[in-house]
């Protein structure tokens, strides 16, 4: 299974449906949201878990994008082959999102397709 630094971010998707989507701000996380994200960062290895966290707390990357992230990174985790995840929308959105804020996404979608 491909790292997922991004994994980054983010794999309790569930906490998207445990709250109404007119309740989310676009911009920031709630507090339970962030909570849940960082919590899902610290079961990711190494500089994965080190990513995730920087990016759950960086300011420049809104609520939406981390999201995003979170909902690309639990299919990863659930096994969805990285060919099928990386064109969905949840993925280009935090593709997007995270080059936005200056990440590495070269990078970082290099590590995702299984290279070293």
């Amino acid at each position: 299974m491909p790292r997922i630094l991004f994994a980054c971010a983010i794999a309790a998707a569930a906490l998207a449906a445990a709250v109404p989507a007119s309740a989310y701000s676009l911009v920031s996380l709630a507090p339970q949201e962030r909570d849940m994200m960082l919590s899902t960062c610290g079961k990711l290895g190494g500089n994965d878990r080190a990513l995730c966290r920087s990016v759950v707390e960086d300011h420049r990357v809104i609520a939406n994008y981390k999201r995003s992230c979170l909902e690309a990174m639990t299919l990863l985790l659930q096994g969805t082959a990285w060919s099928r995840v990386k064109s969905l929308p949840a993925t280009l959105t935090c593709r997007a999102g995270l080059a936005q804020a200056g990440y590495p996404v070269k990078d970082i979608m290099h590590r995702l397709t299984g290279a070293q």
